[in-house]
């Protein structure tokens, strides 16, 4: 096995941060019991240290401690307090866990008929993931695709759909950049700073989030403070010369609340072109806050911000997808991103209505130091929406909402002079959620949207979710529609096309999950497929873009988590997805047919920590439309965990590519070897 040199000696921040850390008093035992442990695994796991002749059965109901999460301030409409929420409780059939991001108004997760996938905040912070798409690659109907190391270009595909027609919010602001070709998302820089959860919505979201949300929508969603001031501050080091620290702080105090992170990533990593001769360094610092302040005993205003401050080297890309890049010694690329939001969440007739006005700013600037054609681009998006929900019944909500966009990017690529241009949208939707006998729950709306470019549009979705109690058996359903607009450089920007028409999509599923063994084994399956219209592709006889391109993805989603006992878990997700372009009879590129997931994981005794083994199984792809290109299958396991050293000190490690495999995601772009990461996180 070939295991990567090159250990990162801890800077003098990351010296002053352990020196912080290591300071303290001796604790017994009992004292490393972490205070947010889970008390069903407290109990189970304190056992195993009191009897070391015990075995690892679960404790009987009696002796599991009766805990209730606290309840969230009924002021608070749409921002989402700390909820204390764990992975578990999510992954239950019946999950009473508090979702926003399907219906826009938080809905238990149980009465969706759609499909959506949580991330925990208690499995982020296991996971020990420096971006937000090193996490997402582990969930099914996910893939991340990364050309190059850390810093590379990274795009995620949604049940095969393409990459651009993946939404990404942070906080409900959408993050798309109006600058780049497609309006795609780069995730490359998206750190996990100050993150509390994040919810995938798969398939046409449209209805709610407008243009993009063709294949699914990604919401990240950062933490809101409570309690006492608390904090952390952390510092790493391991393979390719790399180094992070960070720190966070959160609390509250009578009206206000607060939570504020930041980070620093640095790292040597290695070079982004599997023929290049040197490394592409990488080194990204974040910032991200949430601050709330009640104003009236109904009303609230909340300010949240999130600033990205990236520097990358790269390879030149070649023009042509399936042909690898060329070596690069000087070219670098500098982006800077600042997201803002302001809410003001408002309930009225003692909380039957509730009312959200949130006004988004998201703004980015690129520029590329390329010494041949060098290139600057900055885009910016503004949106209002207002949403507003009327509880009818308990069991019966209305929601309307309205919403206007805008966005403008400008371009400049010496030696050609800079274009810039501008485009906006109005749109309004209506949704009705209704439950029967608590087992029946029905979602049903409809939008329509006028655009400034592309014209008026409509787009509707509906689900459906049964239980049946007896069998502890979900049932559910969904079908929906979906649009992308034409981004700036498709109508605007010179060599565009003004006539272009928006992109659209129609897809459908259905879904069975079962719960056996008081939930201690939960199953799910899912069919979907989607429909996808009016895709803008390059004509080669006209030499512009048309509305000519149109392609098909249908597969089975299978999923299965076992709790075996409070010591031990497993998972498991296996997708199959078959898609089609009409064009040329083929595969869709880089979409596998096969993905599979597989991970385990060990608490140890006290509560004291745990490590995980985690696996992805990739399959065969296309690099090419012409089906000339094939990317190898490929395997990663990685392992990841941590151990409380003392009650304020935690020690935390991953190994990524356990097994050195040697594999590319692009045509010619490398991945990582082997390599070992560790570090010690301090709490106050």
């Amino acid at each position: 096995m070939k295991w990567i040199n090159g250990w990162s000696p801890p800077s003098l921040g990351s010296l002053c941060i352990l020196g912080m850390a290591c300071w303290g008093t001796s604790a017994s035992a009992q004292q490393l019991v972490p205070t947010q442990v889970i008390p069903v695994q407290q109990t189970a796991l304190q056992e195993e240290v009191d009897n070391t002749n015990s075995t690892d059965a679960a404790p009987s109901a009696a002796e599991v401690p009766d805990t209730e999460a606290p309840l969230l301030p009924p002021v608070v409409v749409q921002s989402e307090p700390n909820s204390g929420e764990t992975q578990r409780d999510y992954d239950a059939t019946f999950s009473n866990a508090t979702v926003v991001t399907p219906t826009a108004t938080g809905t238990e997760e149980r009465k969706f008929g759609g499909t959506v996938q949580v991330i925990a905040r208690d499995q982020i912070e296991k996971s020990d993931a420096f971006t937000v798409g090193e996490i997402l690659a582990r969930q099914p109907g996910v893939d991340v695709v990364n050309s190059g190391g850390p810093g590379g270009v990274r795009s995620i595909f949604l049940r095969g759909a393409n990459s651009q027609h993946t939404k990404v919010l942070v906080d409900g602001s959408p993050v798309n950049d109006p600058s780049s070709p497609s309006r795609g998302f780069d995730a490359a820089n998206l750190t996990l700073d100050n993150v509390e959860r994040i919810e995938i919505l798969q398939g046409p979201q449209s209805l709610l989030y407008g243009s993009e949300a063709i294949g699914g929508v990604v919401n990240i969603i950062t933490r809101r403070g409570e309690g006492p001031l608390s904090g952390a501050v952390s510092a790493q080091g391991g393979a390719y010369g790399t180094h992070r620290e960070g720190g966070y702080v959160q609390g509250s105090q009578g009206a206000f609340d607060y939570s504020f992170s930041g980070s620093w990533l640095d790292t040597q990593s290695f070079s982004a072109a599997t023929s290049g001769v040197e490394n592409d360094p990488f080194e990204v610092g974040a910032l991200s806050g949430a601050f709330g302040v009640q104003l009236t005993d109904n009303t609230e205003f909340v300010y949240r911000l999130r600033y990205t401050d990236a520097r990358a080297r790269i390879d030149d890309a070649s023009f042509s997808i399936g042909v690898p890049p060329t070596d690069d010694l000087t070219r670098l690329n500098l982006t800077q991103n600042f997201i803002q939001r302001y809410e003001i969440n408002n309930t009225l007739l003692d909380g039957n209505i509730e009312q959200q006005f949130a006004y988004d700013y998201v703004e980015y600037q690129r520029e590329d130091r390329d010494d041949v054609f060098p290139g600057n681009a900055d885009g910016a998006t503004r949106q209002f929406t207002y949403l507003g929900t009327a509880i009818l019944w308990p069991d019966h909500e209305f929601s309307i909402g309205v919403q206007h966009w805008d966005e403008s990017a400008t371009t400049e690529f010496l030696p050609s002079a800079p274009s810039s241009a501008s485009q906006y949208q109005s749109g309004i939707f209506f949704q009705d959620q209704i439950s029967f006998w608590d087992r029946l729950h029905l979602t049903a709306g409809v939008r329509w949207d006028d655009h400034s470019a592309a014209g008026a549009h409509q787009t509707y979705r509906t689900t459906a979710a049964y239980e049946i109690h007896e069998t502890n058996t979900r049932l559910r359903a969904s079908l929906g529609t979906g649009y992308r607009a034409p981004a700036l450089s498709e109508n605007l920007f010179p060599f565009g096309n003004a006539n272009l028409r928006p992109e659209s999509s129609r897809g459908w599923e259905y879904g069975i999950d079962q719960s056996l063994w008081n939930d201690d084994v939960v199953l799910g399956a899912t069919y979907f497929r989607n429909d996808y219209r009016d895709l803008i592709l390059f004509d080669p006889m006209t030499f512009t873009l048309l509305n000519i391109g149109q392609a098909r993805s249908h597969g089975v989603e299978l999923t299965a988590d076992w709790y075996i006992n409070p010591a031990w878990t497993v998972w498991g997700s296996y997708t199959h997805t078959d898609t089609w372009d009409a064009e040329t009879g083929l595969p869709l590129v880089r979409r596998p047919k096969d993905k599979g997931t597989f991970g385990i994981t060990r608490y140890f005794g006290c509560g004291c920590g745990s490590i995980t083994l985690a696996a992805r199984m990739v399959g065969n792809r296309l690099d090419a439309r012409n089906g000339s290109v094939v990317l190898a299958n490929y395997n990663v396991v990685d392992v990841y965990g941590d151990y409380q050293i003392r009650p304020n000190m935690r020690w935390f490690y991953k190994i990524d590519n356990l097994f050195n495999e040697q594999y590319e995601e692009v045509t010619g772009y490398s991945t990582s070897d082997a390599a070992i990461y560790s570090g010690v996180e301090w709490t106050f």
